[in-house]
């Protein structure tokens, strides 16, 4: 579950910030668009999609029913045949950042509380 979740969460992340659509669809619906995207979501969990940059966003710390994921912001000064680039070294960095979103996703069945940070 735990290489699912991060894969997930990966892609979502750099196809949201290659399109601005998408990436509001995320924000208003997190839930429902990584679900789509094939992430087993534990009935009861809210994920929050938080938009800003790493250095500068205060991210709650996350519980077992509460998921705060941050999405960063892509400088609108790249240029298109960079963005790719940009979304595949962000689905990097995120993948090490989210790392330990997967526990919080499974502490829902032991009603622990992890700090996703």
């Amino acid at each position: 579950m735990e290489n699912q979740a991060v894969r997930v969460i990966s892609e979502v992340t750099a196809k949201a910030q290659a399109n601005p659509d998408f990436a509001r669809e995320y924000v208003n619906n997190p839930n429902g668009v990584l679900s789509d995207a094939g992430m087993e979501i534990p009935e009861g969990m809210k994920i929050h999609v938080i938009v800003g940059s790493p250095a500068n966003s205060e991210i709650p710390n996350s519980t077992s029913t509460d998921v705060y994921l941050l999405l960063p912001q892509v400088n609108e000064e790249i240029k298109d045949e960079s963005l790719a680039t940009a979304a595949a070294a962000s689905c990097q960095s995120t993948s090490s950042t989210c790392v330990t979103v997967p526990s919080c996703v499974s502490c829902v069945s032991s009603a622990s509380t992890n700090s996703c940070s």
